[in-house]
């Protein structure tokens, strides 16, 4: 069986095993909720904020969010044409962008352990270098009760396949079919839902509307994600 068989295989695996597990997706609709009760002001920083405990409430890094207990703060913008880079910050944490020096073209995406909020994996893929195997190993990767957050920067959609929109629309994505080139795309979803997440945003790449001529505005998401418990 050649590699690209072998891919797709353990790809339809990997969707089936997603669609197998369920979270209480309800409390991402209390977090969506939350966040249109509390101030949505923001200040990007450029340090890393103090861990100030997992499980208490707290305001959050970049920008100020004020989270309820067991929810964990995140903040995530796409990149902006070639001068702003992608950033990604999870409780209290930048985890990828310019101050890190660790995002890039294409999609950002950082995977976190759901229950106790550790960052397991970040990377960069550069789907226009390089080929999608490599994403899909990735993705492959995942286990239930992971959260997934997504950054895209420039163009997300070179080599961007069917089986790979595939995987983020079971892990939440109702957009990423949509995605096309130049577009930018921001998104927050879990290994294990059956529903859709309400923290997602896609920002349409139209020459009629764009702020920066060939390239759309800025786009962001400024959440509380729910601790997802061990036995979800």
């Amino acid at each position: 069986m050649r590699f690209k068989d072998h891919v797709h295989v353990l790809t339809t695996m990997l969707i089936i095993l997603i669609w197998c597990f369920s979270i209480n997706w309800s409390k991402l609709q209390e977090a969506a909720k939350w966040l249109c009760n509390v101030n949505d002001d923001v200040n990007d920083f450029v340090t890393d904020c103090d861990n100030l405990g997992l499980f208490k409430p707290h305001f959050g890094c970049c920008p100020h969010k004020q989270c309820p207990m067991n929810y964990f703060p995140f903040h995530i913008h796409s990149g902006v044409a070639d001068v702003v880079a992608a950033k990604i910050c999870f409780n209290n944490t930048i985890i990828m962008g310019g101050i890190k020096n660790n995002a890039g073209q294409g999609l950002n995406i950082v995977l976190a352990n759901g229950a106790t909020g550790e960052v397991l994996r970040n990377k960069n893929f550069n789907l226009e270098s390089r080929g999608p195997e490599e994403l899909l190993v990735f993705l492959m990767t995942l286990k239930p009760g992971n959260i997934v957050l997504v950054a895209s920067h420039i163009d997300p959609t070179p080599k961007l396949t069917d089986e790979i929109r595939d995987i983020f629309s079971a892990l939440g994505s109702t957009l990423v079919k949509s995605l096309k080139p130049r577009d930018g795309w921001v998104f927050a979803g879990a290994y294990g839902i059956n529903e859709a997440s309400p923290f997602e945003k896609l920002i349409q790449n139209d020459v009629r509307s764009n702020a920066y001529e060939d390239w759309p505005e800025m786009g962001e998401i400024i959440g509380c994600f729910p601790r997802i418990s061990e036995t979800e």
